[in-house]
């Protein structure tokens, strides 16, 4: 299409529009797909020809442009499955969970059972509402359709379950499987470890390698993050050596995991001990793990260490993310040096409403009404809106 004269673009036939949308939609480009669109409708198209409306109504969902999507969406006057897909999908992706679940129910009301991709999106927009009630109605409604055998749809199925805390109906999923991909055993996986049934978990780990299927990297950190995060930090050390015996090069996102874990677990000299390890054996911290050893600094008042960490910030140019500066702001504040947390504010070139919150409660920690009152007022003219935590720091 680039390059060619709008005139002769105004002679393509109802299939080359159709294929020009299927690309425009594959590649989720929305200003080539408006420029089909408005040649479409000047050229006199037939809409519902070839789908049109349907392939149109993805292009602008999947660029996340839903005020479009539903105007067009409302000039189909019998939307097929597909709209009714995309409309859902788009809904679902941009946080819209609540509408997603009403075209959903309107798709059924008009005659569109759904298909796997459908229940696959509806049961990812109950995890994000965390309704697990609604779930079961999905499930019941993807086992009248006969869909309980397709992977995808089991998997969004274990994916809601473990996520909303109901672990055994996640399990019975996984065992009522007649195939699983590897997918499948890593939401398992990952679900046991949430709901801390960490031996279950290690269980399916090793039953998963038996059966042929190697666990990726992603399964394997989960693992460690779940030991590490418990009370005995000694399996997560066993588990990592493991790995590395068995010839799994630890990247940076499995130290991580470890780090972050056992920071959490309030493990806090072992996790600086593995940041020593981590850099000995050629792994560089990143902004990740600069986010979990900050605050370990903080609860132990160790300022020695933060300010170790703090070089090693401004020496990688992180001080310019604004989540990590609030946590060097938090950490000061916790060690004891105001003046430390004051720099580190003054200097940050963009703010946002946690950084106030954390130069803030600095203030309240020391007394300093007067001060955390001031920033407070300067939070509300800067066009910020103050949240429960600002609150709860100023009081």
């Amino acid at each position: 299409m680039k390059g060619m004269p709008f005139s002769s673009q105004l002679r393509w036939s109802q299939h080359e529009f159709a294929l020009c949308l299927k690309k425009c939609l594959k590649a989720k480009t929305l200003r080539p797909g408006m420029q089909v669109h408005a040649t479409v409708i000047t050229s006199g198209t037939n809409m519902n020809i070839l789908s049109l409306h349907s392939k149109l109504v993805g292009i602008y969902a999947s660029c996340a442009d839903l005020k479009s999507t539903r105007l067009l969406f409302k000039k189909i006057e019998h939307p097929n499955v597909f709209a009714f897909n995309w409309m859902i999908l788009g809904l679902a992706f941009n946080g819209h969970l609540d509408d997603a679940l009403l075209y959903f129910r309107w798709m059924r009301e008009v005659g569109h059972m759904g298909n796997n991709f459908t229940f696959s999106v509806v049961l990812k927009a109950c995890v994000g509402l965390i309704d697990v009630n609604k779930g079961r109605q999905v499930h019941a409604m993807v086992c009248e359709m006969g869909f309980q055998s397709d992977v995808s749809v089991a998997n969004a199925l274990m994916d809601m379950y473990g996520k909303c805390g109901s672990i055994s109906y996640a399990h019975s999923v996984f065992d009522g499987m007649r195939e699983r991909d590897v997918a499948s055993w890593t939401l398992m996986t990952c679900g046991f470890c949430n709901a801390g049934e960490i031996e279950q978990a290690l269980m399916l780990f090793e039953r998963m390698r038996l059966e042929g299927l190697e666990p990726d990297d992603f399964t394997r950190n989960v693992i460690i993050a779940a030991y590490a995060r418990s009370s005995d930090s000694s399996k997560a050390f066993a588990f990592f050596e493991r790995m590395k015996w068995e010839g799994v090069v630890p990247d940076v996102v499995a130290w991580n995991a470890l780090i972050s874990g056992l920071v959490q677990s309030h493990h806090v000299r072992e996790a600086f001990k593995m940041s020593r390890e981590m850099i000995l054996s050629g792994i560089q911290p990143n902004q990740v793990t600069v986010v979990a050893l900050l605050p370990a600094c903080g609860s132990e008042g160790c300022i020695k260490w933060g300010r170790e960490i703090h070089g090693f910030v401004c020496q990688k140019g992180f001080d310019a993310n604004v989540f990590i500066a609030s946590a060097l702001i938090d950490m000061y504040s916790k060690c004891g040096s105001l003046k430390d947390a004051q720099n580190v504010f003054d200097k940050m070139p963009f703010k946002n409403v946690a950084s106030w919150n954390a130069m803030i409660g600095c203030y309240g920690k020391y007394g300093m009404v007067d001060s955390s009152l001031e920033l407070f007022i300067k939070i509300v003219e800067k066009g910020l809106q103050p949240n429960e935590v600002t609150f709860t720091c100023i009081i």
